[in-house]
Parts: structure tokens; C-alpha cells; sequence
């Protein structure tokens, strides 16, 4: 899944080997090139440059893993309540630093038959542990954050929308903390055909893109979705194959990666 920093770089983890990747410059092209090999498989990455430190998603490990500036990883969080987690998917932060990530385990440990998937959040202040949904997904595989407003002294707004793509139900659910400390949740568009939605980027007006996923020979040509912040459809955007494992937005530019083709492939929008 693909991750654009504060400073507009592009990232992505690739799972097969295990590598950090980065967009650079290569001549007149633009190229991935290995940033460090993480030696774990990596499903989801957010670099926060304040540091220097770059946070994942650790499948086999089942934990969230935090990598130093200098290359040392560590883990960050691996169990709530003692008990261990499935496997996270997919993370992101929020303008307040609060690191929210989806627990989904590998594809077929949670499902329909088995809905026990659960997004949680790690609050910046004191590091708590809360859990936004606890073993109630059906294989929840992507997290957006859609952005705040900001307070009128330019701080950080309220608590951003949080959406969450429900791969196995084919769904997208959406959670607001209302009050302070709890999380309300309502699906927020219901699709179909396909395997479900598996990656998910909101724009600065709070759009929301959703990429679903099909397995190749099921579908020539995959789809991202472009939704309004009501859940109206705006546009449907056809991708050259159909396993798409993520999303990233740097202004119009949309990135997608797809697994079929070992592919990141960049459309305007």
C-alpha cells in the first residue's frame, strides 16, 4: 500500500520481498527504488519525517513495527488486552499524530464466515490503546482518515472522519468519535460484484476513493471509485488490471498499485 509523506514523497511496501520502496527521480523517468529492505512482510507503511522513524503493518509478525532513523526495528503494539492480534492490514495518522490501524489478519482468517476483524487507535497522548470496532469486520483491509477542519486558531479541528474498507462484505464503513471517547460507526456505501474494496485515500474536500479489488482472471480491467463526502458516486476510474492492493493522493495525482502486474500506475483527477 502506498504512502505519501510531508514532503510529498511516495512510498510502498512491497509484501512479496519484504523491501521499503521510494519514488525517485531516474533521469527523465521516475522510478521505485529500494529504500531498505524492512526483513518482515510489510502490508501498509506511514513515514513521519518529524523523526525520522517509519511505522508498518507486520503480517507475519502480527504487530505494528516501528523503524528508527538508523534502521533499527522494533515492536510498537502487538496485543490489546493481552491477547494477540490477527495480523493489521492497514494504518494511517491523523493531523493530531493518534495512529489508527486496521486488524485484519491474512486473507481468509476473517471473512464472512468469521467476522472478527478490528480497527483500533493509538492515541498520541499517552500512547492508549482504544479499540474504534473490537472483532466485528468481515476482513477489514484499508483505512482512510478524511481530513479536519481546522480550529480558527489554526490547530487541528475535530476528529476526522475515519473510513474503512470491509473487504468481504464489499463495503465501506464509516466511523465518527461521537462523543470524545466513543466510536459510532455506519456503513457508508454498499457495493457490488467483485472481491470488495481494498484500498482507500481521501482529498483535501474530504472525497473519498475507494479501489476494488478482483483477482486477475476473474476481470480484465479493475475500478476506483470516487465518492462525495455524502456517499454520492462521482466518477469510476478503470485500471488496466484488477488486484488493486492500494491508494495514495499527492494533489490530483492518484496513485495505484496493483498485484497482477506488480504495477503503480498515476491517473489525474
Amino acid at each position: 500500500s502506498p504512502h505519501i509523506d510531508s514532503d510529498g514523497t511516495l512510498w510502498a511496501a512491497s509484501s512479496q520481498t519484504g523491501e521499503i520502496l521510494r519514488l525517485v527521480q531516474d533521469g527523465n523517468d521516475l522510478a521505485l527504488a529500494v529504500a531498505f529492505a524492512a526483513g518482515v512482510n510489510p502490508s501498509s507503511l506511514a513515514v513521519q519525517l518529524a523523526d525520522g522513524t517509519t511505522y508498518m503493518c507486520d503480517l507475519a509478525h502480527k504487530s505494528i513495527l516501528v523503524v528508527s532513523a538508523h534502521g533499527q526495528a522494533s515492536d510498537f503494539v502487538r496485543e490489546y488486552e493481552q491477547l494477540p492480534f490477527l495480523g493489521p492490514t492497514s494504518l494511517a495518522f491523523d493531523g493530531r499524530s493518534n495512529l489508527y490501524f486496521a486488524d485484519g489478519g491474512p486473507v481468509g482468517e476473517t471473512g464472512l464466515h468469521n467476522p472478527k476483524g478490528s480497527v483500533f487507535m493509538v492515541s498520541a497522548e499517552g500512547q492508549l490503546l482504544l479499540p474504534v470496532a473490537l472483532e466485528s469486520l468481515a476482513y477489514p483491509s484499508a483505512l482512510a482518515l478524511a481530513p479536519a477542519a481546522p480550529a480558527e486558531d489554526g490547530s487541528p479541528g475535530a476528529a476526522p472522519v475515519l473510513y474503512v474498507a470491509e473487504m468481504a462484505a464489499n463495503r465501506v464503513v464509516r466511523y465518527v468519535r461521537r462523543p470524545v471517547d466513543v466510536f459510532v460507526g455506519a456503513v457508508f456505501c454498499q457495493f457490488s460484484g467483485g472481491a470488495g474494496p481494498k484500498a482507500l485515500a481521501c482529498d483535501g474536500q474530504g472525497n473519498l476513493f475507494v479501489g476494488h479489488f478482483e483477482y486477475a482472471g476473474m476481470a480484465e480491467q479493475g475500478r476506483v471509485s470516487k465518492l462525495s463526502p455524502e456517499g454520492v458516486v462521482l466518477d469510476e476510474i478503470v485500471v488496466p488490471a484488477p488486484e488493486i492492493t492500494g491508494l495514495a493522493l499527492k494533489g490530483s495525482t492518484l496513485y495505484i498499485t496493483e498485484g497482477s502486474t506488480n504495477s503503480l500506475y498515476a491517473v489525474e483527477v
